[in-house]
C-alpha cells in the first residue's frame, strides 16, 4: 500500500505542469518534486561514493585537453580576431556591469551606479522564492531599450529552483507575419525549474511591457541574466517572442545554465548571445552530463582495478601461480565426475536390456522369479559398477600422478582432486540406492517403460526449463535494452556562444588541472554546442563563474583588441 501511494505521488509530480507554486499545497508539491528528482539522480542511481570517485579519477587523469586546445582543434569553433567586434563587446560589458550591480549591490546603489533614476523602474521583485527569482524591469531612455534583469543563484530558494532540473517538454511557436502558426514550431526540452520561473516572470512583465511599447513604440526589449538568471532569461525570450509585439526581443546571458535541448539552442542564435568564461562549469552542468560523468568514472575505476591486479600479479608470481593451480584443479575434478557418471549410465542400461529380452522370451515365468532375477542382475551390475569405478579411480590416480610428474602440481591440487573423487563416490552410491528401490517396488518390464517415460519427461522438462531460461534471458535483455535505450535529454547553453578562453603561459601543457598559471592573454571563440555536452571539472570552475571574474576577463579582452586595432591603424 505504501509503495503504491509513493508511486502515485511520483506520477502526479511528473504530470504536474512546470509552473511556479500559487498556494501552500503547490509549495509542498514543489519541494517534494525537488527531493524526488534529487534522490532519483543521485542515490537512486549511484552509490554514495560513485560521484566522489568519478571526481577523483577525473583529477588523476592525465592528458585531458584544456579549453584552449579543444577550441583550437575543433572544427565548429572559430576564433574571432576582427577588431570590429569591439562595438559588440562594449555593449556586452555594459550589460554585464549592470547585471553585477543588480545582483550584488543594494537597489539604490545599483540605480545610481547604472545611471538610472527611480522613475525608470517599471517593475521590481526583490525577494526570491521557489521558482520565482528576483528580477527588475527598467526603462533606459538613452539606449531606447526596456531591460529585464534577472538575478542568478543567491539564496537557498534559488538553489531549489536550480535543483528542479528534470527536462520538461518545451515548444517554441514561431511568430511569422504577426501570427502564430502551429506548423511553425521548434520542439524540445527545457530545464523544469527555469521554464517555470520564466513563465512566472512573463506573466508579470507582459502587461507592463505592452503599456511601455504603446508609449514608446521605437523601444527594444532586452532580457539580461547571469547563471540561473541567464537560463531563465533565454527561456523568457523564447516565450515573449511568441507575442506579436515582442517578436524582436533579444537576450544576453553570462555563464548561463544548461537550460534547453540542442535544437532550441541552435534556433536561438540570431537573438540570444551567451558569454562563457574560461573553465566555468555551470554551462555544462545538467542531469544528463552528471550521469555521463559518473558512468565514465565507473569505467575508469574498473580499468584502474584491473591494471592494479595485473601489476600485482606480475610482481608477485605466487598470486598468478595459485590462480592457475586452482583453475586446473577445478577443471580436473569436473572432468573426473563427468567421466564417472557417463560410465555408470552405460553400465546400468546394459543389464536392463538383457532383462527385457529374457522377459519377452519367457512370458510364462512367474513375477517373483523375474523380480529375483532382476535383484540378482542389479547386484551384479552394482558389483560391476563399483569395480569399474574403482578401476576408473585407479586410472584417474595414475593419470593424475603422471600429470603431476609432467605439470609439477602441488599438494593442494592433489587434495582438491581427491576431494572431487570422494564427491563422485558419494553421488554414485546414492544413485545406485535409488535404482534398487525402484526395482523392488515395480516390475522390470513396467520399470523399463517408466524409465522411458521418465527419460522423455526429463527431456521435456529440460526443454521447458531451457525455454524458460531463454525467455527469462530475453526479458532481462529487453529490460536492459530498454533501460539502456532510455532517452536522456541533454541540455545546452542557449543561442550564439562566445567563449573567452585564457591562453596559459605553459601552452603545451594538456592537463586541464594545471590551470592555475598566470595568463598572458585571452582569446575569443565562437563555439558549437557540443563542446558543452560533457561535464568539465577544473580548479577554477567556480571562480570563473563569478560576475567579477567575467567583468575582469572581458575588460582584458577589450584592452587586448584595442591594442591590436591601434597597431593595425598605425
Amino acid at each position: 500500500m505504501i509503495l503504491s501511494k509513493i508511486k502515485r505521488a511520483a506520477g502526479k509530480l511528473e504530470k504536474r505542469p512546470a509552473q511556479a507554486p500559487k498556494t501552500s499545497m503547490d509549495m509542498v508539491f514543489t519541494l517534494a518534486e525537488a527531493m524526488r528528482f534529487g534522490y532519483a539522480e543521485t542515490l537512486g542511481k549511484w552509490n554514495l561514493l560513485d560521484l566522489p570517485r568519478a571526481i577523483l579519477y577525473s583529477i588523476m587523469e592525465k592528458g585531458e585537453k584544456t579549453v584552449a586546445i579543444e577550441c583550437k582543434e575543433r572544427d565548429d569553433c572559430v576564433q574571432l580576431k576582427d577588431p570590429e567586434i569591439l562595438k559588440e563587446l562594449y555593449e556586452l560589458k555594459k550589460c554585464l556591469t549592470r547585471t553585477m550591480l543588480f545582483s550584488k549591490k543594494r537597489f539604490r546603489v545599483f540605480l545610481f551606479a547604472a545611471g538610472f533614476v527611480k522613475g525608470d523602474v517599471l517593475l521590481r521583485k526583490r525577494k526570491a522564492r521557489i521558482l520565482k527569482p528576483a528580477f527588475t524591469m527598467i526603462r533606459d531612455k538613452e539606449s531606447k531599450c526596456l531591460f529585464v534583469f534577472i538575478r542568478g543563484t543567491r539564496s537557498i530558494k534559488d538553489t531549489l529552483t536550480d535543483a528542479i532540473g528534470a527536462p520538461v517538454s518545451f515548444n517554441h511557436f514561431i511568430c511569422s507575419d504577426g501570427e502564430l502558426k502551429k506548423n511553425n514550431v521548434i520542439s524540445g526540452h527545457g530545464h523544469r525549474g527555469m521554464v517555470a520561473a520564466a513563465g512566472w516572470i512573463k506573466k508579470h512583465c507582459t502587461p507592463k511591457l505592452l503599456d511601455e511599447l504603446r508609449q514608446y513604440p521605437d523601444f527594444q526589449i532586452k532580457i539580461v541574466g547571469h547563471s540561473l538568471g541567464g537560463g531563465t532569461a533565454a527561456l523568457l525570450t523564447y516565450m515573449l517572442r511568441e507575442i506579436k509585439q515582442f517578436s524582436s526581443c533579444t537576450c544576453v546571458t553570462f555563464g548561463p545554465a544548461a537550460c534547453m535541448s540542442l535544437d532550441l539552442a541552435e534556433f536561438g542564435k540570431p537573438f540570444v548571445t551567451s558569454i562563457i568564461n574560461g573553465y566555468d562549469m555551470v554551462p555544462t552542468l545538467s542531469a544528463s552530463s552528471v550521469h555521463d560523468f559518473v558512468s565514465e568514472g565507473l569505467i575508469k575505476r574498473k580499468k584502474f582495478i584491473n591494471s592494479a591486479f595485473n601489476a600485482i600479479g606480475s610482481r608477485i608470481p605466487f598470486a598468478s601461480g595459485a590462480k592457475a593451480i586452482a583453475d586446473r584443479a577445478v577443471s580436473r575434478g569436473t572432468e573426473v565426475v563427468m567421466k564417472s557418471k557417463q560410465r555408470t549410465r552405460s553400465l546400468i542400461t546394459w543389464p536392463r536390456r538383457e532383462n527385457a529380452a529374457a522377459l519377452s522370451s519367457s512370458k510364462s515365468a512367474d513375477l517373483a522369479e523375474a523380480s529375483q532375477s532382476s535383484d540378482t542382475s542389479y547386484e551384479v551390475t552394482e558389483e560391476l559398477i563399483i569395480s569399474e569405478f574403482t578401476s576408473d579411480e585407479d586410472d584417474g590416480s595414475k593419470s593424475s600422478s603422471e600429470g603431476s610428474d609432467h605439470d609439477d602440481m602441488d599438494e593442494e591440487e592433489e587434495q582438491i582432486i581427491s576431494a572431487t573423487h570422494n564427491i563422485a563416490n558419494a553421488e554414485l552410491n546414492q544413485y545406485l540406492k535409488e535404482i534398487q528401490l525402484e526395482a523392488q517396488d515395480d516390475y522390470p518390464n513396467i520399470n523399463g517403460a517408466k524409465e522411458k517415460e521418465a527419460a522423455t519427461k526429463e527431456g521435456t522438462t529440460e526443454a521447458e526449463m531451457n525455454d524458460e531460461v531463454v525467455h527469462i534471458e530475453e526479458r532481462e535483455g529487453s529490460t536492459a535494452a530498454t533501460s539502456d535505450k532510455l532517452v536522456r535529454h541533454h541540455l545546452y547553453p542557449p543561442g550564439r556562444i562566445l567563449h573567452i578562453v585564457p591562453v596559459l603561459s605553459h601552452e603545451n601543457s594538456k592537463s586541464n588541472h594545471n590551470d592555475d598559471a598566470d595568463e598572458k592573454h585571452v582569446v575569443l571563440y565562437e563555439t558549437g554546442k557540443e563542446v558543452y555536452g560533457k561535464l568539465r571539472l577544473s580548479r577554477r570552475m567556480l571562480f570563473d563563474h563569478m560576475t567579477g571574474k567575467y567583468l575582469k576577463v572581458l575588460q582584458q579582452l577589450i584592452n587586448q583588441l584595442e591594442k591590436e586595432k591601434s597597431h593595425y591603424g598605425a
